[in-house]
């Protein structure tokens, strides 16, 4: 009676010690890079509330300050294709928006899995469009929440999501939102 007991109590204590996430925090001036593809949304510019999605593609670097603060520098594309609208003659886009940031992050770095929030300021040399089908704003700023799973010491895959609003206008928001996931290789002191 009592092995089976035994028995019991150490595979659900063996199945708890795995599933519970092991620690795998940053070391100070760690260094990251990632890569990944995604979908944008043109929001401003669409001509339904479904959205103007498109593909996307991005790519970054991150300063690990400590094991909660980075900083960020990152460049984005995606392309919107033309679309018909059924009450209007003439077709919206085809649209290509590029942009580059910069910003923070706050990482809640000290487990496998690791929440982070972030703010950006992005330039956009070709900038999402507006409703009128004229160029937008160069700057915007952008908030983006995303969950990072650290499986080893040097490798990352995760995912974003992302929302940005001009800085002229920022009642316009969103005016660009977008998913990505991504993997990201860390470096160990510079």
């Amino acid at each position: 009676m009592r092995q089976p007991l035994f028995a019991a109590l150490f595979n659900a204590l063996l199945l708890i010690g795995l599933l519970t996430p092991a620690a795998a925090s940053a070391l100070p001036l760690e260094g990251q890079v990632w890569v990944g593809p995604g979908a944008a949304n043109a929001n401003e510019a669409a001509p339904t509330l479904a959205g103007w999605w498109g593909p996307s593609l991005a790519a970054g670097a991150m300063v690990h300050l400590s094991d909660y603060w980075r900083v960020t520098l990152d460049a984005g594309a995606s392309h919107h294709f033309a679309r018909v609208v059924e009450d209007d003659e003439d077709p919206i886009g085809p649209h290509t928006v590029v942009s580059t940031g910069l910003g923070v992050r706050y990482a809640f770095d000290v487990f496998t899995y690791v929440p982070y929030a972030g703010l950006s300021v992005l330039f956009h040399p070709l900038p999402p469009p507006t409703s009128q089908q004229v160029p937008g704003d160069l700057f915007s700023a952008r908030a983006t929440i995303g969950l990072d799973y650290r499986f080893n010491r040097r490798r990352t895959i995760g995912a974003a999501v992302e929302i940005a609003a001009p800085l002229t206008q920022p009642q316009d928001l969103p005016n660009y939102s977008g998913l990505r996931v991504y993997m990201a290789f860390h470096f160990q002191r510079f």
